[in-house]
């Protein structure tokens, strides 16, 4: 993507989506009480953390539609993330298993598969593709549901078996393939079709009428959760948002949130996170050095939810400024790695 001109609300959403997943992993870490649902930090925590990863992956989908990299140079490149997952897996051994599959495996397979997503966006309508994809979702969470795995988090990233590991790569870990691969083809189409004025998502009747339809079923789903004394959304336990498994309430959440992201920072311009996304795979990789180091410091310091919050958001928030710093020595970032040996 090195030859391709650079959208500054792509780098600024890349830049957002990065912060929020370093956010979830933070306060997954120092999380004293092991929150649930019942309490205001978990329902921030939960609400925009759900948003991370389908942000990330579709501004991934987003860019891999736009890149004009040779084969050799896709092949060099989904290698190079694979290998980087086994490489964040190693430094974060209280979250994951050595070869547990994640959120860069699942790009690596996802540039693997591109020749695939770039037939479907050039072939199919995106309405159509979507209700298909949502309709198959429903008949799997619904008479299925196993086939996506259990919501048990130990059980998502063990990697005990190439088995295992394949089918977590697949259907049943943290990022599989399927459903997530929905977010980068979603993500691939609007790269496809920029729209008048340069805009990266159509400000549009459709776009418009998507994000009320989305808000509405949010909105309606919370009431009858409230109402039913049943969990909303939750990373395993929602009963109509669920992150692990991704079920269709959080399929249509999330993709309501990145819309809605999307247009704010597009039509509002703002470029806070432009920094960030540009070195947002180095942001990624490196964050979770300081986690491992003192994941235990919530206990050692005997913190409250409160004080576990604050540190969480501003262990988040000092990476905006580590950014300024470093794409000061871009030649120090991995992103400079994968370019000069996906180029050779």
């Amino acid at each position: 993507m090195s030859n391709a001109v650079r959208f500054r609300e792509i780098d600024s959403l890349r830049g957002l989506a990065v912060l929020l997943m370093v956010m979830v992993h933070t306060a997954a870490t120092w999380n004293p009480f092991n929150t649930v649902q019942d309490s205001w930090y978990a329902y921030i925590v939960a609400g925009l953390g759900g948003l991370a990863a389908p942000l990330f992956v579709t501004i991934f989908g987003w860019g891999l539609i736009k890149s004009q990299s040779s084969y050799r140079s896709t092949l060099i490149k989904a290698t190079i993330l694979i290998f980087l997952q086994v490489i964040v897996n190693l430094t974060s051994p209280h979250l994951y298993d050595t070869f547990t599959p994640g959120i860069l495996s699942l790009f690596g397979i996802l540039l693997l598969l591109k020749p695939c997503i770039v037939n479907i966006v050039s072939k199919v309508n995106l309405a159509i593709m979507f209700s298909i994809f949502m309709i198959f979702i429903y008949i799997i969470n619904n008479h299925v549901y196993n086939l996506q795995g259990i919501n048990d988090w130990e059980i998502r990233v063990t990697s005990d078996s190439v088995e295992t590991i394949l089918s977590h790569l697949i259907l049943t870990g943290t990022y599989p393939l399927f459903p997530w691969m929905i977010f980068a083809v979603v993500g691939a189409f609007l790269g496809s079709s920029i729209t008048e004025g340069g805009k990266t998502l159509p400000r549009n009747n459709t776009t418009l009428l998507l994000i009320i339809i989305g808000l509405c079923y949010c909105l309606l789903t919370l009431i009858a959760a409230d109402s039913s004394d049943k969990i909303w959304a939750h990373p395993t336990q929602g009963h109509y948002l669920n992150f692990f498994p991704a079920n269709i309430g959080f399929l249509i959440g999330s993709m309501t949130g990145v819309f809605i992201f999307w247009m704010l920072i597009q039509d509002c311009r703002i470029m806070l996170f432009e920094g960030i996304g540009k070195i947002s795979l180095t942001i990624y990789v490196i964050h979770f050095v300081p986690l491992t180091l003192y994941s235990n410091l919530e206990n050692e310091k005997d913190w409250t939810v409160m004080e576990a919050s604050q540190a969480v958001a501003l262990y988040t928030t000092a990476w905006l400024f580590f950014a300024f710093v470093w794409n000061r020595f871009q030649w120090l970032t991995i992103e400079r790695l994968i370019r000069k040996l996906s180029s050779k």
